[in-house]
This record gives structure tokens, C-alpha cells and sequence, in this order.
């Protein structure tokens, strides 16, 4: 074989290789077939925590404001004091720091109790007079100044200064009660009202003061007033021989009460009050006194008798 022969054979040989490799390539690098991707189902949107904030710092005790004391923070030391202002405190029922402006500064070294102690004037001024300046005299408790007030002979000469009304009863109508001195009766402490029978023999069993008062007021008990209703038995107190006689008389003066006659205390009422003018004329003017006849109004006589 010619030299040309071979030059034609290898030069179609080296063309149906190069045909061979293009085609191997162009088949390794063909597009593949894209697969559908898998659907995700959607999810909620979650809520957005956020991060807890750190604690606040404590603040120092001198970093707070403070607020003035009330009564239930001074209770809670004093509480005795407390609770006897709450029961018997009557007007001074008000902030402890009112009076008490300086508290907490007693010194025993300096004794300045007085210094730092409130004045009862500096509210109340001289409310009784340049006579009573000092206040605790009477009024012994500033936590109860009314109802803790000691009775004493000393002072009930000034009695009289405050209850003036009583004081002029008493001198306007003198009984022995004008002569007795005040604590006498209102002993005990300030404000204490006695019973009739500390002292008195009741007119009638189970008499109650209040049965006392319709009758005798307790400052002017000659004053005496009462009901036309007024039982017999309790004028019989005092008038025991008249109550006698009308309990027994067969009289219809024994049905009658005395106070339907004696319409005021040692008021003798005249016969023609009730019985005008019973006889004639002429027996009137020659016996112009009724019991001249009729002897004692309180047993007349009758028939009977």
C-alpha cells in the first residue's frame, strides 16, 4: 500500500474517533428531567418572647421619700395609748403628731420631759380662765380627758365655774342639797351620776330615780313638780298620816288621787273648786268654811259614819 492510501485510511480513522468521543460527551452532559419538589405544609408564625428584664435595684432606706407618721404606726409601739384614745379619746381622736411634735427626743440626762411634752394651751388657750391654767388639775389624761377626771373635795369649789346653771340653781333654791359639796354625790370621777337612793329612803318599794326625777329635779328637788297621775303612795313618802286616813276614809275623797286636788306641791285648793256652791245661800254665809261642818277633808264623814 502506497504511502497516500495511508494517509487517507488514518486521517478517516481520526475522524470517527473524534465523532465517537463527541458523541460519549454530549450524552454525559444531556439536561436531566428536574424533579417536582415536595410541598411543605405552612407553619403558624410563633409569637415573639421577649427577654425578661432584670429585677430593679433595691433602694437605699435614705433613697426613699418619706411620709409623716400616722396614728397606726405610732399605735403599733404605744399601743395601750392607742387603744385608749380609740375608746375614750373623745375629740382628741386626731394625728399623734398634731400635739406631739417632738417625739422620740426625751433626754434623761437633760429631764427635758417638759420641753418636748405638748401644752394643752396651745390648742385649747386658757379655756377656763386664768384659774385653771393647769389643765391636768383636772383633766388628768390627755388620752381620755373627759372621762378620766378624778373627783376631789379641792375640786369641787370649782365646780360651779364650768356647770354654771347648776351653781345658780342650787343658790337660787337652797335645800340640803345647795350645802353638800359636789364630789359628795358625783364621787368616783368626773361625770358619774349617783342614784337618789345613795342617799334616800325611796317613797314606795322598787322606786327607780327616774321615778325620783318626775318629781324632784335633782338640783332643786324642793322645786317639786308632778302628773296629775302621780300614785298616792309616793305623795304617802313624805305625807304618810294624811295617806293613812284617805286609804281608810269610806269618803269618795278616797278615790280620788292627791294630785288631782293638789295640783301643785303645798297647794291647798278650796272646796268650790270641784263642788261650787252645794248649800243655799243663806247656810254658805253663816258657815262660809266647809269643814267647819265637814271636819277633815281627808275623812269626811258619811253616812255610814
Amino acid at each position: 500500500m502506497n504511502q497516500k492510501k495511508k494517509g487517507i485510511i488514518l486521517t478517516i480513522g481520526l475522524s470517527l474517533l473524534l465523532l465517537v468521543i463527541m458523541a460519549c460527551v454530549t450524552e454525559q452532559i444531556a439536561p436531566v428531567t428536574a424533579q417536582p419538589a415536595p410541598q411543605v405544609a405552612a407553619q403558624p408564625a410563633q409569637p415573639v418572647v421577649e427577654a425578661p428584664k432584670p429585677a430593679p435595684k433595691p433602694l437605699s432606706p435614705y433613697e426613699v421619700e418619706l411620709t409623716p407618721l400616722t396614728p397606726s404606726d405610732c399605735g403599733r409601739c404605744h399601743a395601750s395609748v392607742f387603744n385608749q384614745i380609740k375608746a375614750e379619746g373623745g375629740k382628741h381622736k386626731i394625728d399623734c403628731t398634731k400635739c406631739h411634735t417632738k417625739f422620740h427626743q426625751y433626754n434623761p440626762v437633760k429631764q427635758n420631759w417638759n420641753e418636748i411634752m405638748p401644752q394643752c394651751k396651745t390648742c385649747h388657750g386658757l379655756i377656763h380662765g386664768d384659774k385653771f391654767a393647769v389643765c391636768a388639775t383636772c383633766h388628768l389624761n390627755p388620752h381620755a380627758p373627759k372621762t378620766q377626771m378624778t373627783m376631789s373635795a379641792e375640786m369641787s369649789k370649782v365646780c360651779g365655774d364650768c356647770h354654771t346653771k347648776v351653781g345658780q340653781e342650787l343658790q337660787k333654791n337652797p335645800s340640803k342639797h345647795t350645802k353638800v359639796e359636789c364630789s359628795a354625790c358625783h364621787h368616783t370621777k368626773h361625770g358619774y351620776i349617783p342614784s337618789c337612793m345613795e342617799c334616800h329612803k325611796p317613797h314606795t318599794a322598787n322606786q327607780t330615780v327616774k321615778d325620783c326625777l318626775v318629781c324632784h329635779p335633782v338640783h332643786t328637788p324642793l322645786v317639786i313638780k308632778y302628773p296629775d297621775n302621780t300614785a298616792n303612795a309616793v305623795c304617802g313618802g313624805c305625807h304618810s298620816a294624811v295617806l293613812s286616813k284617805i286609804k281608810a276614809t269610806a269618803s269618795k275623797h278616797g278615790q280620788v288621787a292627791c294630785a288631782k286636788c293638789h295640783t301643785k306641791h303645798k297647794y291647798i285648793p278650796k272646796c268650790e273648786n270641784c263642788h261650787a256652791k252645794p248649800h243655799s245661800e243663806s247656810l254658805l254665809k253663816k258657815f262660809p268654811n266647809c269643814l267647819q261642818c265637814h271636819g277633815d277633808v281627808h275623812d269626811l264623814p258619811t253616812k255610814s259614819k
